[in-house]
């Protein structure tokens, strides 16, 4: 899984990078400079100096060529305007109507691209013109000028297209894993109800298709340009519920409870990053940067805590930060996109993979519910039950009674306790005390267990311990009543119990070894490899030792 990951992320850096090779190839003369009002003998400035909102613009320059092209080309115009363009005194192109009045202003589109032949653009001087518009421009939005250029028509259209597919690709790979993610949460709803990051994750991916379909929605379908400050909100609103979503999602993974204030400083900082007096992409910039160290201060702390997960998520979160810093200019093509590469897809995968190491445990926890209950419902063990009952009828129904309500005790509590891979220590030491309770009915002996040590915030396998006390009775006759001793002790990250079980004498015995593999076979399912379970033969009896992992 983890090569599949590495695979896909180079195929998709790969496709990255060809917008960058597709302009590099792309010949452009900037048309910024050098204009002034028509018939006018100012000195000449910039498009961006003299084009301003709610005014009406007559604006001209020269323009050389110092050769004749030998493909066609284009003149691109990006602006908030409705523009008409002459070329040398002839017009070629309209975008709208320019009016001095907005009522009368008909809008054009932001973007506007003018073919020209390579016999218009012949070697030597021409003459520019430019009426445009400006009434309808927002306020907030006070330069409404975006570039003016002439290009190659061909390298232009093959920019156009590499420049587009890398986020149009991303965002349907979002949109179908966001399905996905769907469907297997109301598919496995039982498993994963609990899995609020699972939850998160879908929101994360929804929220960067949208986003990344919002960043591509001009040059794809272009709009009339007082339709431009509604997709400016929308990525700023998206941008904020992605940078405000992933360090969530990272809170969520490593539920700790104790973190809520460092998730609402961190929601509270991407608010005001969104919330700046700054202009649209740097407000974007910030929020996004902010959720992305945000989540990389989460998964540090994770990390120091040795928390499970939290040097993947780490590395991940790590990568994302110089993947974006190198990235650039260019929000979707280039930083948003490649931290969408490096962040989300591993991500996807990690979750996979713990979907299928959950299953996995799932049936694992049902084979072990199935011996659990199998181990303790042995013919022998209710044959003599039944007969004790028997006996004690005769003799004192109320010690009948009392060993039948401690015998359906047990089988309930057992019945709980099994369909749980883990239980409270304290749970363990009453199905133990109360397992007991049942043998010095049994054996007419006193049987106990002595505690030394804490129990707090420890938890076990269902029946572990007990287990290890039926194994003692099945291997060991106690004539003369037995205690047992259950020592507790933490060191650093791990609890370890030790279990002491008097010698006595050796009873024959010819079981098939299910009490000890269960035990092994329970800690693995459990703990993992993090768990260890050894017994030791002492002057005083046998010593079982269980290293556990202590609860963070």
């Amino acid at each position: 899984m983890p090569t599949l990951s590495l695979i896909v992320n180079c195929l998709l850096l790969c496709c990255l990078a060809l917008p960058t090779s597709a302009m590099a190839r792309s010949l452009s003369m900037s048309l910024d400079d050098g204009w002034r009002a028509c018939d006018s003998t100012l000195p000449t400035a910039s498009l961006h100096q003299l084009l301003k909102p709610q005014q009406l613009h007559c604006l001209e320059r020269e323009l050389i060529l110092p050769a004749t092209p030998h493909a066609p080309q284009v003149l691109l115009l990006s602006a908030l305007a409705a523009s008409t363009l002459w070329l040398d005194g002839v017009q070629i192109a309209s975008n709208g109507q320019p009016a001095a009045q907005a009522a009368d202003e008909i809008a054009g589109r932001i973007d506007m691209a003018v073919p020209l032949a390579p016999a218009q653009l012949a070697q030597g001087t021409h003459h520019l013109r430019l009426l445009l518009s400006t009434q309808q421009v927002p306020a907030r939005l006070d330069a409404p000028l975006y570039g003016f250029s002439l290009q190659d028509q061909q390298a232009y259209q093959a920019a156009q297209a590499w420049r587009n597919l890398p986020p149009l690709l991303l965002a349907g790979a979002l949109a179908g894993v966001a399905l996905l993610f769907i469907a297997l949460k109301f598919a496995l709803n039982l498993l994963y109800q609990r899995h609020l990051h699972w939850t998160v994750f879908t929101a994360l991916c929804l929220a960067a298709s949208l986003l990344l379909l919002a960043e591509t929605w001009r040059s794809l379908a272009g709009y009339a340009y007082p339709q431009h400050i509604v997709r400016l909100y929308a990525i700023n609103l998206l941008t904020w519920l992605f940078a405000a979503l992933l360090p969530l999602y990272f809170f969520c993974v490593y539920h700790r409870r104790h973190w809520l204030l460092a998730a609402v400083l961190i929601l509270a900082g991407v608010a005001v990053a969104g919330a700046l007096p700054a202009h649209f992409d740097n407000q974007c910039r910030l929020m996004f940067v902010t959720g992305l160290i945000g989540s990389l201060l989460l998964n540090l702390f994770a990390l120091w805590r040795r928390l499970p997960g939290s040097r993947g998520g780490t590395a991940i979160a790590l990568l994302s930060c110089a993947m974006y810093k190198l990235a650039g200019d260019g929000f979707a093509e280039g930083g948003f996109a490649l931290v969408v590469c490096f962040l989300l897809l591993p991500l996807c995968f990690q979750l996979l993979s713990q979907l299928m190491r959950d299953r996995q445990k799932v049936a694992r926890a049902s084979q072990l519910e199935n011996q659990l209950l199998r181990k303790n419902l042995q013919p022998h063990f209710l044959m003599n039950s039944l007969s004790l009952i028997s006996e004690l009828n005769e003799q004192s129904p109320q010690a009948a009674e009392d060993f039948i309500v401690a015998l359906g005790a047990g089988f309930r509590m057992l019945n709980e306790y099994a369909q749980q891979p883990s239980i409270a220590l304290t749970q363990e030491l009453s199905l133990c005390h109360n397992y007991l309770a049942i043998m010095s009915t049994r054996l007419q002996q006193p049987c106990s267990l002595e505690l030394i040590g804490e129990t707090s915030a420890i938890i076990v396998p269902p029946a572990a311990l007990l287990t290890a006390l039926e194994n003692a009775f099945s291997h060991t006759r106690y004539r003369q009543g037995v205690t047992f001793q259950l020592e507790i002790e933490r060191n650093g990250q791990t609890d370890v119990l030790r279990l002491l079980l008097p010698a006595s004498e050796v009873r024959p015995h010819t079981g098939s070894g299910m009490g000890e593999r269960y035990i092994r076979s329970s800690l693995q399912a459990v703990f993992g490899k993090h768990a260890r379970y050894d017994t030791t033969q002492q002057p005083q009896g046998w010593q079982l030792r269980f290293t556990l992992p202590a609860a963070s």
